[in-house]
């Protein structure tokens, strides 16, 4: 796992040296173990390396085709190098490294490569012959991969602090994705809170020519392409192609050249990956769990626990406590460059920073709800028409329970269910925030009127729209795989990982389970109500009963608890500072009440408040503005 960075100038310029240093400077934390610089001309690319195969300096970084005529720069893994070093006769590698046999391979085949590549990465290649630079990103965005275009040329990173070097200019605010980013937390597809900084979709790859920076965009793979397909399993034998299918890909997965563990939480998905690690393991597997100081409930350990104990592991668990979070919240809004707001990510970098002097690859359950129907949502969108009634009725008497403790969260899911169109009522699922107590109330008067003409759901609108004809359960998966898995959960994953210098593989979106169960009909799936029936039965023997039929928990973090308590010098240290970092942007006596009814517990707005604090954390800190 590695960074990468680089830039295609306009002619006649030629890459500056001190830039690209400067840039691959910033993505040391993903890469430690090594660093390379290329320049050819108006091209350069820059590497930082974290050695996962073969740790030699073989597999260093700029490397160049056998035949001289392409260089790459690559992050990730491909867990089936071995086997295309067989079927395409690859021949006479230096290495032991799948960065080589990527290379080769994509010399040999060019675009037509792409679609045979099983892994998660983000490279970028400089073909001299046909003069044109491939930025590549894997199927399911697993790794990351951003891009601007200025009038000097196009600048690409793992990271947007690695644009920020090269370009040498400060980056602007982008106004008009903020009332996505309020809705969601983050923002979503190509869009960025930085002004004309974008995100490469997963699955695509950019062709730059060199001579004149003429973009074309190629999609090797798309989720509605391989749903599109026609349906070749079994209906008497699906069980057994998802064992077989999930425990080749743990299997594959498994290949390095430093030790591996897992973060255990005791759930489904990270259990499996448990059982079939464990059996390919001539050691013990190693197991990490954690807890908060402060859960209410919410906390894993024990069922972890047993599972560590079910198959012998060499099990690690921890507590997080609330006093170790303020300065983590300011370093992983650095390490996001952008204000994130899913408040996993700390919990998931403590855990990442603790074992990687034990491991230094982690395997991981990402991707098994959405491939797999794992959440309420799948049951409640499969019977939106009739809800959507209900919830229109049991409106009318809604104010009469004002008082009620749960009176937002109540209002907030009525309004999701009784929404006009589809689109809707999956977007309004997917955010905590409520359209009748519109989050836009931060701002000051005059960015809420920017605001006004934006519409924070034309992503999913236009997601659901494309998965429309499949059946309900299917077309939410896709729009889960297709949003919420690579915009927030997988950029959750990388960051906070990488900040640690630990690479995270997740076997659950490995190629071959993926494409056999996005065809499975949605009614394989979930069944009688009862969410990841068909994983649940297909593990059957594999994961005890205990952990199969348990209630869905989640890994709930109490950041609300520490606005309350350990953050609140944070909270409005920042409220003060951004009053003169950027004075017309917050209302910041609205967000004063707002934190003091959330203090006196007499409303819940952590995740509003969570995420003005990363807003303010952001502006403060990166002098961004709007």
């Amino acid at each position: 796992m590695c960074g990468i960075s680089g830039c295609i100038l306009h002619q006649p310029q030629r890459v500056s040296l001190d830039r690209l240093k400067a840039s691959i400077k910033t993505l040391h934390h993903r890469g430690p173990d090594d660093q390379g610089l290329y320049i050819a001309g108006n091209v350069g690319l820059a590497h930082a390396r974290l050695s996962i195969l073969d740790l030699s300096a073989s597999g260093h970084q700029p490397m160049t085709s056998h035949d001289h005529s392409k260089t790459m720069v690559y992050n990730g893994e491909l867990y089936n190098f071995r086997e295309l070093v067989s079927e395409e006769s690859i021949a006479d590698l230096r290495s032991t490294s799948d960065s080589e046999v990527l290379l080769e391979y994509f010399s040999k085949k060019g675009l037509r490569s792409l679609p045979g590549l099983n892994g998660m990465f983000a490279f970028a290649v400089h073909d001299r012959i046909e003069k044109s630079v491939y930025l590549v990103r894997d199927r399911l965005g697993i790794k990351p991969l951003y891009y601007t275009i200025n009038q000097e040329g196009l600048f690409f990173g793992s990271e947007i602090k690695a644009i920020d070097a090269l370009t040498h200019q400060q980056l602007e605010g982008e106004s008009s994705n903020l009332s996505e980013w309020l809705y969601f937390g983050n923002n979503l597809g190509q869009k960025t809170l930085y002004k004309g900084v974008l995100k490469l979709p997963p699955g695509c790859c950019l062709e730059i020519s060199t001579d004149t920076l003429e973009l074309t965009l190629h999609r090797y793979w798309s989720v509605s392409e391989a749903m599109s397909k026609p349906a070749t399993y079994n209906h008497t034998n699906i069980g057994a192609e998802i064992r077989d299918k999930l425990a080749n890909a743990v299997h594959r997965q498994m290949v390095a050249d430093v030790p591996i563990g897992i973060f255990l939480s005791g759930g489904i998905d990270s259990t499996a990956i448990t059982a079939y690690a464990s059996q390919f393991s001539e050691r013990p597997i190693k197991t990490f769990s954690a807890g908060f100081d402060f859960d209410k409930g919410i906390n894993e350990l024990a069922d972890a626990r047993a599972v560590a104990t079910r198959y012998k592991t060499d099990h690690t668990e921890f507590q997080i406590k609330g006093q170790d979070i303020g300065p983590l919240i300011e370093k992983m809004v650095d390490h996001h460059d952008l204000p994130f707001s899913d408040a996993a990510n700390l919990p998931l970098y403590l855990m990442s920073n603790h074992v990687k002097g034990d491991v230094g690859v982690i395997l991981q359950g990402d991707g098994g709800d959405e491939l797999f129907a794992g959440y309420r949502r799948y049951n409640t969108l499969g019977h939106i028409r009739p809800l959507n009634l209900l919830a229109r009725l049991v409106k009318i008497g809604l104010p009469l329970a004002k008082r009620h403790r749960n009176y937002r969260r109540i209002r907030r899911y009525l309004n999701a269910l009784s929404a006009m169109g589809l689109d809707r009522n999956v977007a309004l699922l997917m955010t905590e925030e409520d359209i009748e107590d519109n989050p836009a109330q931060i701002f000051s008067e005059s960015m809420q009127a920017k605001l006004k003409s934006q519409d924070p759901f034309s992503h999913y609108s236009s997601t659901v729209e494309r998965f429309k004809n499949h059946d309900i359960v299917n077309m939410m998966s896709a729009v889960d795989l297709s949003i919420i898995l690579p915009d927030i959960f997988l950029e959750k994953v990388d960051r906070s990982t990488m900040a640690a210098s630990l690479e995270v593989r997740v076997p659950f979106l490995d190629n071959d389970l993926v494409n056999f169960a996005i065809q499975l009909e949605g009614k394989y799936k979930v069944k009688r109500g009862q969410k990841k029936w068909l994983l649940r039965n297909s593990l059957r023997g594999i994961v005890s009963d205990e952990v199969l039929d348990k209630p869905k928990t989640g890994f709930g973090v109490p950041y609300g608890y520490w606005l309350r308590e350990d953050l609140k010098d944070l909270f409005m240290d920042h409220l003060t500072a951004i009053q003169s970092s950027s004075p017309g942007l917050l209302d910041t006596k609205k967000i004063q009440h707002l934190y003091k009814q959330h203090v006196d517990q007499k409303t819940d707005r952590s995740f509003l408040l969570w995420k003005v604090l990363n807003l303010m954390i952001f502006v403060n800190r990166k002098q961004v503005t709007f």
